[in-house]
């Protein structure tokens, strides 16, 4: 005996020792990201809209005498874009202004020199032969050597000291004859100039027409080891000897270049030429668009709201809700210290957007909290230990919620691979959180659930709020035990149909059944005993669904849509010498000037304070009127202010992008959902998508509040948390679609798995829509278009999961012929069941009408069955003798375990 019970503890004390070693885990990651993330405000970089940065002026130059055209102004704001977010700095601003300007505004930068020298150089390669020069002296210093050399400046006192930077020789166009260009690249690598050398070069691919001439070239002037000059916007990088052929198009271009020197050359030449040049017109610091007045206020505000989610957990879920505080609190830690180490490589800004991402990852982190602790609580009322739940409960939920979390990953990857600007910057943060998620999941909740289950949560029920489900056990275990089946399927039975419950106690024993069915009738807990008919109003749902996307559509169609000038354009009014006015009065000025949509920055320039304000009008003319009338109020004169036409900076290519990384994220949905479960729960899960998007939209036409990126961010937003509903609540059905224990029309099974999540789908919709309501009625202005279709989408991705997606899923699904034929059998209305026990213990629904019908049939069978003597019928309920085994088994099935 003794090596038995050895034998049976030693896997508990191995899953004990992993579980203390993945919380020990915990730990360590939790304290290494306090480190990389404190203070969060200087660790973890933030955008243009929350910091300010550097705003640069390119003022663009035609190279052949020609007027710049709108097309060369476009293709060049497209080619400085890339380029910037190149650099890392994805939250940047990148417009066109008046006719030949383009205004950069780069989110913490500071140094104008480091922003021109990538983002306002042309970007023209070409390597041309030495002896195609036709200017002689410009051949001879390249013979020499003497095309690069360290520049020099002069103090004011006449004293030349070395500047550190390299100077290149100038040469005309037209004067040589180029062999390939920028356009025959391919591919843009960097490496050591050599073995032994500090310097760096940076290695390009030809294309086969580039290839080509290259090796002619080179075969040509191998002989006498000619010269290949490599000139990029008219100045000399380097003119490399030729040593031996090179056919296969792999060129390196070397000169002197440290390491950040050859990523901007290559950031340049993946980029492509700008088909114009530029020159610097303007530097100057500007403020955030947000605003840190509105960034506090939003921040306290959610913070608040987060408080009150906490303190509804705690009072919902007692002790259990003290763990889903913690995982949230790991959570947080882990995903700031991975966001902290990212701001440290410069490949992280946080913008409004960011902001959006981390939100509703933080809802998806209550969301998979609130999972678990659910499913838990259920295993234990189906029967199951408080060990044994926290086991496979546990296991269940995080399987829900991964799946969940990687459908909603699907679509975050896209928006970052895919699309631009800040869309790109929401997917990153969204991406990351997910992967917090799961691993908060798998080495903090489950760990430390399972570790607490034997010994504290099994010991202390009504403080970590299992004793409800424990005692709703007890009742479902005296059911199961009177009807001969698993409480698993006594307590669906009683959930669906009470009085059919009865029936079944009583034919098998009269004298409890009364107890018995009083005792499940008394059950108490926080959670659904009687199914919600869901599906029996499906056709109220879809009608009403149906109508509102019509009337959605319809107000779209007719009164269009407010957009701002990100997407619009319009004028720019830079003020200058305001002293001491701050951005409140700027912004209350302009809001009774007619123009409360106004982006304003604070700027300052040679250290002189100033504002500049961007609106929607795109008349010079009236946007000049609106700002003498600010200056006029704030006690300012027409001198100082000037008025420029912008284009805008979320130009048609960002808005392509973004459409085609919103359907090529359907699409991998679909295939994900098609791979994990099946394709036409992917489809319905869409348009449920579609339909919450719709409807947010619409409202805002309605309402004709802005569309500015705020509005997009949060429609990204409304579109996690609708994939992850829906997908929670799929994930249920097909659990249960598996179950060969219930046995009834497809309808019925579905409506009871939309009745088993229902409660984890009300708390986590609270737990989001209370700190985003907060931020709606008290946070900045400047925030209220994010919580304002926040506050919207949350409330219609939760009820399009339950009114949209599951309905037309099962109305798709009972047309196979399997489910067909199960609602020919049992009927179309949905929650009566009745237990089956003579063939086996699965549960069968029968309409009210077949089920009297078969009631007076039974009883006429069993009429001719006594006189026979011999029972039988599929609905005769077999006595069953109170031996000591059945007494036993009423025992096992009672007790708390």
């Amino acid at each position: 005996m003794a090596l038995e019970r050895t034998v049976k503890k030693k896997p508990t004390r191995t899953h004990d020792r992993r579980n203390v070693w993945l919380l020990v885990l915990t730990t360590l990651l939790v304290v290494v990201s306090a480190v990389l993330f404190t203070p969060p405000n200087e660790k973890i970089n933030q955008g243009l809209d929350i910091q300010g940065g550097l705003s640069v002026v390119l003022t663009a130059k035609s190279t052949d005498g020609e007027p710049v055209t709108p097309e060369d102004m476009e293709k060049s704001r497209a080619i400085i874009e890339s380029r910037v977010n190149a650099l890392g700095a994805s939250e940047a601003t990148v417009q066109e202004q008046g006719t030949d300007q383009i205004l950069v505004q780069i989110p913490g930068l500071s140094d104008t020199e480091e922003a021109l020298a990538t983002i306002g150089r042309t970007g023209s390669l070409e390597f041309a032969r030495l002896d195609s020069f036709t200017d002689e002296k410009v051949k001879e210093a390249i013979e020499s050597g003497q095309y690069a050399g360290e520049s020099s400046v002069t103090d004011e006192f006449g004293n030349v000291f070395p500047s550190g930077k390299t100077e290149h020789l100038e040469v005309e166009p037209g004067t040589y004859t180029p062999i390939v260009t920028g356009a025959d690249i391919t591919n843009v690598t960097i490496g050591k100039a050599s073995e032994a050398s500090t310097d760096y070069a940076v290695n390009i691919t030809l294309n086969s027409q580039g290839a080509k001439a290259f090796a002619d070239a080179s075969r040509e002037l191998v002989a006498d080891h000619g010269q290949i000059v490599i000139i990029l916007d008219g100045e000399v990088q380097s003119a490399p000897a030729v040593q031996s052929e090179i056919p296969n198009g792999e060129v390196s271009i070397t000169g002197n270049y440290t390491l950040d020197e050859a990523k901007n050359l290559q950031t340049i030449l993946e980029s492509g030429s700008l088909p114009v040049s530029f020159e610097y017109a303007q530097s100057q610091v500007v403020g955030p668009t947000l605003g840190q007045d509105a960034l506090v206020s939003g921040v306290i505000v959610a913070l608040i709201g987060l408080a009150v989610v906490m303190l509804y957990l705690l009072l919902f879920y007692k002790g259990l809700g003290l763990i889903t505080a913690a995982a949230m609190a790991v959570f947080a830690v882990l995903y700031l210290g991975i966001l902290a180490a990212l701001s440290a490589f410069h490949l992280f800004s946080l913008s409004l957007a960011g902001i959006a991402g981390i939100v509703l990852t933080i809802g998806m982190a209550a969301d998979s909290s609130i999972l678990t602790v659910e499913r838990f609580r259920e295993e234990i009322r189906m029967g199951r230990s408080v060990k044994a739940a926290s086991i496979t409960g546990v296991k269940h939920a995080i399987f829900t919620s991964i799946d969940a979390d990687l459908v909603t990953m699907v679509s975050a990857l896209c928006l970052f691979f895919l699309a631009a600007s800040s869309v790109k910057g929401f997917g990153m943060t969204l991406a990351l959180g997910i992967i917090c998620d799961i691993v908060m999941m798998v080495i903090f909740k489950a760990p430390l659930i399972r570790l607490l289950a034997p010994k504290v949560i099994a010991r202390h029920p009504g403080f970590w709020g299992i004793r409800d489900s424990i005692e709703a056990s007890k009742g479902y275990a005296a059911l199961a035990a009177a009807e001969g089946v698993s409480e698993r399927e006594a307590e669906t039975g009683s959930q669906m149909s009470a009085a059919e419950t009865r029936e079944i106690v009583d034919a098998d024993d009269p004298a409890d059944a009364s107890q018995t069915v009083r005792a499940a009738r008394k059950i108490k807990g926080r959670f659904i005993k009687h199914d919600i008919n869901f599906l029996g109003y499906r056709k109220v749902f879809l009608t009403v669904a149906a109508v509102a996307m019509v009337a959605c559509l319809a107000i779209v169609g007719f009164r269009g849509l407010n957009f701002g000038i990100e997407f619009v354009g319009g004028t720019s009014v830079a003020f200058h010498g305001t002293g001491e006015t701050t951005i409140e009065q700027m912004r209350d000025a302009f809001a009774d000037a007619g123009e409360p949509d106004a982006v304003i920055q604070t700027t300052e320039t040679s250290g002189e304070p100033g504002f500049l304000v961007r609106t929607t009008t795109t008349s010079p003319e009236d946007a000049t009127a609106r700002a003498t009338q600010v200056a006029d109020a704030l006690g300012m004169t027409a001198n100082d202010f000037e008025v420029t036409t912008i284009g805008p900076d979320w130009g048609a290519s960002v808005i392509q992008s973004s459409l085609i990384a919103f359907l090529v994220s359907i699409l991998l949905i679909i295939v994900y959902i098609a791979i994990r479960f099946e394709y036409k729960m992917g489809v319905m899960a869409i348009v449920a998508l579609l339909h919450d998007l719709i409807l947010v939209v619409g409202i805002y036409a309605l309402v004709g509040r802005e569309v500015n990126p705020n509005t997009i961010a949060a429609l990204l937003t409304i579109l996690g948390y609708s994939l992850y509903d829906t997908v929670v609540v799929f994930h249920r059905i097909n659990d249960n679609m598996k179950g060969e224990d219930i046995r009834c029309t497809f309808m019925t099974m579905a409506n009871h798995s939309m009745n088993q999540v229902f409660i984890r789908t009300i708390n986590t919709t609270l737990t989001s829509f209370i700190p985003v309501f907060a931020m709606l009625l008290f946070g900045g202005e400047t925030l209220k278009d994010f919580a304002f279709a926040m506050a919207i989408g949350l409330i219609a991705g939760s009820y399009s999961s339950i009114a949209i997606a599951c309905p037309l899923y099962c109305l798709w699904k009972t047309r196979e012929p399997k489910f067909a034929k199960l609602q020919k059998k049992y009927g179309t209305e949905i929650g009566r069941f009745e237990f089956d026990h003579s063939a086996s213990t699965g549960i069968a629904q029968v309409p009210l009408a077949r089920l009297e019908a078969q009631k007076v049939e039974t009883v006429a069978v069993e009429a001719v069955e006594a006189s026979a003597g011999t029972p039988t019928g599929k609905h005769a309920a077999p006595a069953k003798p109170k031996s000591a085994s059945n007494k036993k088994k009423k025992h096992k099935h009672g007790r708390a375990q």
